[in-house]
Formats: C-alpha cells, structure tokens, sequence
C-alpha cells in the first residue's frame, strides 16, 4: 500500500467524512462564541457537564456508567457504537459489551468491513482463534484502515463468544483495498462464458497494482470503471451465493469510488449508505423463520450510527436500526464513544502501517474549538465517563443549531456518550 492517508481520504470521496485531520488552507478554525451564564448554550454546557457517570475499563469495564449501559443496551433490539477510529479502549469496551449482552439475545456484531471479507475472518477465526485473524490481516494480498491489533482481539473475543454453528459477524460495507483477494476468490468458478470478461478484471486489477508499486496514487477501487464488473455479471447470469456476493460488493464498490470522481462526496457518501442499508436488510431476511429475530451490535464510525440524518445531512444505516426496531414496538440504542482529554489514537502511516498521534490534533469537521472532542469532554475528568445524552434533549432546543450544529445532533442522535481519558492508540 502506498498510498498516504490524505490520497486515500480525497480519492475516496471520504473527506467530508473522515476529515483531512488539519485546518484548511488559509481558514483559520471557527472559535465557540462567548456565552452569558444565562444564555441557552451555556445551561447546556452546564448539564453536560454536571451530567456524567463514571467507568473504569482496567481488566474490564466497571462502574456506574458501566452498569447503566449495559442495562439500556440489553433492553434495546440493536446497540450501536459510533467510534473515532485506531482507540484500544474502544475495541476493548466493544467486545466487553457484546459478552455482557450475550445473554439478553445479542447474536451478532455487524462491523465495518465488506461481506465477504467479514465473513472470512470469522472462518480465519474459527480455525486458529485470534492467531487466525491476525494471519489473515497480514496477507498481502487484502488489507482495511480496521485492520489493527486491539480490533483483531474485539473479533476474536465476539467470535469465540458466539456457538460454533453460527455466524457471528456481518460485514455491511464496501471494499478498499481486497480487490485481487476478491477476485481470486472468484477464479475456480468462473463459467467457461465468463472467463473472457473475469481474465479482463483480473488484468485490470493486477496492472493497477502493479502501477501503484511504481507510482504512488489511487489502487483499483478508487480509480476503475464499475463497467470491467458488470461485464462479468452480464456473462454470469446465476453465480452462487458467495460469488454473487463478491461481484456485487466490487462493482459497487467501483460505483461509490466513481460517483466520487465524477459527482460530489454527497452523492457518493450517499450511495456508500445505500449500500450498507441494503446489505443489513439482506441479512435480516435471512433471519427471518429461525425463531426470534438476532439481537445486533453494530461497530462503525461515529458518523454512521447516529440515530437521523448524520453529519453530513445523509440517512446512514445507523438510522435504519430504529426503523426496523420499531416495527416491532422495540429501540435502538445508540453509544457515542470518543477520546477525550490526553488521548492518543492510531491514523494511517506509510504503506500499511499506522502511526500514534494525540487525539487533540484531531478536527473532524473542521469545527475548531466546537468540535466534539472538544466540547463534550469533561477538562477536570479524573477518568473515563459516561454521559446520558437523552436527559439533555429539552435543553438542546430549537435555534442552537447557530451555535453548535453537531453538539444539538449529537445530543437527539445519540443516546449515551463514553469519553476516554488517556486513551491509547490502537496498534498495528
């Protein structure tokens, strides 16, 4: 891999998503706005930070804000964790809670990863254990900005905790950088009608390899026409399951990618959510007639698990949740988790390495001082903390939108907020 994190986040169409993690250019971070005591913002403020529970996570998460999670978690159809990326403490705290809810009918954890590549790191997993995981994150030949050591050990413990004769881990997302692991997947069952147009994805796929050795800059994914896919499917009519998943997952894949060229990073993190909602619905049909429907866990970045319209004004899969439960007179229950004060998390480094950096040089949306790294931490924190979001909603009215946009979205979008203090960067 040779792309840098910055080419990665603009080829991508990312972005706006994941932010370029420093200033623009010639604009100078916007500063909250100073506030009278009595003023709306400044009551908010106030709850927010009288408002808080705490947790300790040492061998395991414990405490006050522990306990209450778990209970709201285990009385909610699906539990969602909306993350910053590369924290250990996360990871951690997410395999906790998925044990800890095993017991209530917690039977799967969707992660952020595609179909497939999800699928065979549960079957890595379930023939060596976390040493299976680790092996297949080091094969050249697929690699994901998830793939970091604490992650390896959060699928190895859900896995483990799961019976041997179900399939624990459902991957909703595109693929990256897995292109030629995909297609030679594929290989031992092209039909003889579809060996022209597969040996014409392979070729593409192999000399945009081959190129990006060369010269740094955007892999297969982030650079081919959906149309050397397509191609494929057209001459393959009926694939079986797996196939069919594989084929789908790359030319969408390519579409999200292209609509970013082409379009606007809306328009492709919009189709990048259509796609991981059509991916749970399909697997929540699959569910149907085995009994009760799963309880789900679900662990992407915070900007897709918030309860509405998400940071940038798209419907992510996170709101899906709480349509779906609803049908059924049931809840989601959404989980912020962020670094706070003193943290540090990992960012991608050269190649397929990843780097430990401070958390505070972090500006997601380019908010400065707003930001909710920023505004939610808790200065005088003495440890972790959890805080009820909901009990904030009557003060997060209507008009504080001119203040601080995220903070009010974040207040109705999310249920429960954990805030790491002195987090550590998850490793390679």
């Amino acid at each position: 891999m040779t792309m840098n994190r910055r080419d990665l986040l603009f080829a991508g169409g990312l972005w706006l998503l994941a932010g370029t993690r420093a200033p623009r250019q010639g604009a100078a971070p916007p500063r909250a706005q100073p506030q009278t005591p009595s003023s709306p913002q400044a009551r908010l403020l106030a709850a927010l930070q009288r408002n808080r529970l705490p947790l300790t996570i040492g061998g395991g998460p414990a405490g006050r804000g522990w306990d209450w999670l778990v209970q709201e978690a285990r009385d909610a159809r699906f539990t969602l964790i909306g993350e910053e990326h590369g924290v250990a403490e996360t990871a951690q705290f997410s395999a906790a809670l998925f044990n800890a809810l095993r017991g209530s009918g917690y039977s799967r954890m969707a992660i952020e990863l595609s179909p497939i590549i999800a699928q065979d790191i549960e079957a890595a997993a379930r023939r060596n254990g976390l040493q299976g995981i680790v092996e297949f994150f080091a094969a050249p030949d697929t690699w994901s900005p998830m793939y970091l050591r604490e992650e390896a050990q959060f699928l190895a413990t859900v896995i483990t905790a799961a019976p041997r004769n179900e399939r624990v881990l459902w991957g909703f997302d595109r693929e990256m950088f897995s292109d030629r692991y995909l297609i030679s997947r594929l290989e031992a069952r092209v039909p003889r009608r579809a060996r022209e147009s597969f040996t014409r994805l392979k070729e593409a796929s192999t000399n945009a390899w081959a190129r990006q050795q060369q010269n740094p800059g955007p892999p297969f994914l982030f650079s081919q026409d959906p149309a050397v896919v397509s191609a494929v499917r057209a001459d393959w009519p009926n694939p079986d399951r797996e196939s069919d998943t594989i084929l789908r997952t790359l030319e969408e894949s390519l579409a999200i990618n292209a609509v970013a060229r082409t379009g606007t990073a809306w328009a492709s993190s919009e189709r990048r959510a259509q796609w991981m909602r059509s991916n749970l619905a399909a697997r929540l049909s699959e569910e149907r007639g085995r009994g009760s429907p799963p309880k789900v866990m679900l662990k992407f970045g915070y900007n897709h698990m918030i309860r509405g319209a998400n940071y940038v004004n798209i419907f992510d899969v996170g709101t899906m949740t709480d349509e779906v439960a609803a049908l059924s007179g049931g809840r989601a229950f959404h989980i912020l988790v962020l670094p706070g004060p003193g943290s540090r998390q990992a960012v991608l480094g050269p190649g397929r390495s990843f780097v430990s950096v401070s958390s505070d040089e972090f500006d997601e949306f380019r908010t400065g001082d707003q930001r909710l790294t920023r505004v939610l931490s808790n200065a005088k924190a003495t440890g972790h903390e959890v805080i009820d979001l909901r009990a904030l909603r009557p003060l997060a009215m209507r008009g504080l939108e001119r203040w601080n946009p995220d903070v009010v979205r974040t207040i109705h979008g999310y249920d429960a907020a954990v805030i790491w203090k002195g987090a550590r960067a998850s490793s390679s």
